[in-house]
């Protein structure tokens, strides 16, 4: 599959905008829309394609993203960003406890930050239920496309759906976020000097709080650090929340096995049972069984 398909118009972007004639490409890892890391002349910069300007623009006046620095759109009229190349690597679990505030606060910024949630669109109902529904029956329609490939965890699959759809039925209240929905740690920089970004904003959407909250704190977070991450975010340590917390991450433990549209994505069905151990144990009650420490 090509990752490049806009490299040429790309490097005639960037020689028109910065004026100089020679670039080197590099393509990060990863499997969502197309990037690069360019650099010349000392200069070096981070370009995605086909992505939503305006909640990039967004997210940078919050400071909560490498600042962009440029963008515009190709002759096929597809999008390009070009932000800061910041050094960095992705955070360590003990990186996510030793900065626990500082990302929890991150993540309310986020939530609640009016442009943002102003730049995403509208969602079809303000309940939990109904968004919860909606997102399953997205997964559902995303498991279908391979599921007469692993026929050895069909049966659980399908069983675990039906559960999890009698689950969201139960949900109440209202009131949603500008929920990032892919947070987990490979969306997070470091940086050098101790810096935090989000990025990849693709999945955004307006969604229940419980998606974010619950991703962090289950992958990422001790039960004893759990009350004061939430009392920092701004959310209460109550059995509502918390069962949506663990009905929503078990939702994205499975979606985040099966392939994205418009992405890089493939799909092994070799490994797909293994890839589903998260999801096995959420689903039980328990820990991320790859431990905090």
């Amino acid at each position: 599959m090509n990752r490049q398909p806009h490299r040429q118009e790309v490097h005639a972007f960037l020689q028109k905008h910065f004026g100089i004639t020679y670039w080197d490409f590099a393509i990060p890892n990863g499997s969502g829309n197309e990037t690069y890391f360019v650099n010349s002349n000392e200069q070096r910069y981070f370009i995605k394609i086909g992505v939503q300007i305006e909640r990039y623009q967004a997210m940078d006046a919050l400071g909560l993203i490498p600042p962009v620095l440029l963008t515009g759109y190709l002759t096929d009229g597809v999008s390009i960003i070009v932000q800061a190349y910041i050094a960095g690597r992705t955070p360590s679990r003990k990186d996510f406890q030793t900065q626990l505030e500082q990302i929890a606060t991150m993540i309310s910024r986020t939530h609640h930050g009016a442009e943002v949630k102003r730049v995403l669109p509208e969602a079809s109902s303000n309940t939990y239920r109904d968004l919860g529904l909606a997102v399953l029956t997205g997964i559902q329609q995303r498991w279908e496309a391979y599921q007469a490939q692993v026929p050895e965890v069909a049966e659980f699959v399908e069983a675990s759906l039906a559960d999890l759809h009698q689950q969201v039925q139960s949900f109440q209240g209202a009131g949603l976020v500008a929920s990032h929905n892919d947070i987990c740690n490979a969306n997070w920089l470091l940086s050098t000097d101790g810096q935090l970004y989000l990025l990849d904003l693709e999945s955004m959407t307006r969604d229940d709080p419980a998606v974010d909250i619950g991703a962090m704190l289950w992958w990422y977070y001790p039960p004893e650090l759990r009350s004061r991450f939430l009392a920092i975010a701004g959310y209460a340590n109550d059995e509502a929340f918390q069962f949506r917390m663990r009905v929503r991450m078990a939702m994205h433990c499975l979606k985040i096995t099966l392939p994205r549209e418009a992405s890089f994505d493939t799909f092994d069905a070799a490994s797909f049972a293994q890839e589903l151990t998260d999801f096995r144990a959420i689903l039980a009650g328990q820990d991320n069984p790859q431990g905090y420490a």
